[in-house]
């Protein structure tokens, strides 16, 4: 039995609840139509509620007593813990339980606005003229207010680090245009260099295909010591930006491996033209030069 417990947000909600959020259930079950005032008192509580309070214990079955509430709750189910406040941080709550409202006393569900959740068959949710009219078909005197899409409220949630991330991809956009540029430069500058040396090899026979591995080859390895480099580098400076991820590791390896491929395809690309300019060299121009 748990008696004493730390600052929990306390979830008032309807049977369905859980399920039309799409909460994974992790262990006992979701509240059902029996759960309801003539019923055992019952809760589910949320998974970081469980670690911190019956870390080596299976927590369903277990009571729990919360302040002012006459009755005491047994746990009938685990839930994943649901981000609440940010996705930065988990805010000053950091545990959570949904006891059913029909359980409640009146006392405490008038004192607090009543929210509803509407779940759709079609990918475009219903208008707030629909859902209107069938709360006050039900209960005329209830009135809706604040309607929003669950896409617009994670959209807003997210307002602060979509604009941080734009900036960022231009920025990185950038960087690539200046890297490709840089590589066609140096590039161009090791085929001129090279140029005497093609055109022996285009006296003795070489093809113009062979040139061109040539000059590719060279910037492939250029290119694959560059992308190891950076990837060493990358690998232990993530963790710096670990706080502003959600949803993929800082050591995701197939962000890494994408961005890998998209710099070796970028730097051949902007190999291709030095490579095509040496292929065009005249043995007889080349043999003179210098």
């Amino acid at each position: 039995m748990l008696s004493q417990m730390d600052l929990a947000l306390l979830y008032l909600v309807s049977p369905d609840y859980l399920k039309v959020m799409h909460i994974p259930l992790l262990r006992g079950r979701f509240f059902s139509e029996q759960d309801n005032s003539d019923g055992s008192h019952v809760a589910v509580i949320d998974d970081s509620f469980a670690r911190k309070y019956f870390p080596h214990e299976n927590p369903v079955g277990q009571i729990i007593n919360l302040p002012e509430y006459p009755e005491r709750i047994q746990i009938i189910g685990v839930v994943r813990h649901v981000m609440q406040w940010s996705l930065e941080s988990p805010g000053p709550v950091t545990i959570a339980l949904y006891v059913p409202t029909v359980q409640l006393p009146d006392s405490w569900v008038v004192e607090h606005n009543v929210g509803f959740l509407v779940r759709t068959q079609t990918p475009q949710y219903a208008s707030a003229a629909a859902i209107q009219n069938a709360i006050e078909k039900t209960n005329s005197e209830e009135i809706p207010f604040n309607f929003e899409s669950m896409d617009q409220t994670i959209s807003n949630s997210l307002a602060s680090r979509r604009f941080t991330m734009i900036l960022l991809g231009v920025f990185a956009a950038l960087a690539l245009l200046l890297g490709s540029i840089g590589i066609y430069g140096v590039m161009s500058y090791v085929a001129g260099q090279r140029t005497h040396e093609i055109g022996v090899r285009m006296a003795l026979g070489a093809q113009r295909r062979d040139v061109l591995c040539l000059v590719l080859g060279e910037a492939a390895r250029m290119t694959l010591i560059g992308v190891g480099v950076g990837l060493a580098a990358a690998a232990g400076i993530t963790r710096l930006m670990a706080s502003q991820l959600f949803g993929v590791s800082a050591h995701d390896p197939l962000t890494f491996a994408a961005v890998a491929v998209l710099l070796i395809i970028v730097a051949l690309a902007a190999c291709y033209i030095p490579a095509r300019r040496a292929m065009k060299v005249d043995p007889m121009v080349a043999l003179r030069y210098e």
